[in-house]
């Protein structure tokens, strides 16, 4: 078994002074657009922008060299927990968790490395 843990925590005001109409290249290197529609789908986004930020982060620690933000993609489905999707998947299995409470969002990733 090859399990590896990242954890990430962020203040969730540097989401918020970066406010999203004023800062759209901010926010295109981090997030697709498929996470920026759900981020802006509730009526305070930067939580979720923050919550989103932090699992990149948590996976940038488990890897053995550095992906583009844009390269991991989280996914959130009808009330489930969120999920990674895209070309990690294909090396990893992942399963992640988000927590945002006023001021911080933080993100853990618990992976194992498919051995083919």
């Amino acid at each position: 078994m090859n399990l590896k843990t990242g954890i990430d925590i962020t203040s969730v005001d540097r989401f918020r002074d970066l406010e999203y109409s004023q800062n759209l290249e901010f926010y295109a290197k981090i997030f697709d657009k498929v996470e920026i529609e759900y981020c802006l789908s509730f009526k305070d986004p930067y939580p979720v922008f923050g919550g989103k930020f932090a699992i990149k982060e948590a996976i940038q620690k488990i890897l053995e060299k550095p992906m583009n933000f844009l390269e991991i993609h989280t996914r959130h489905y009808a009330n489930k927990a969120p999920k990674i999707e895209g070309e990690l998947t294909k090396t990893y299995q992942i399963e992640v968790s988000i927590s945002h409470e006023k001021n911080y969002a933080i993100g853990i990733v618990i992976a194992e490395k498919i051995i083919k």
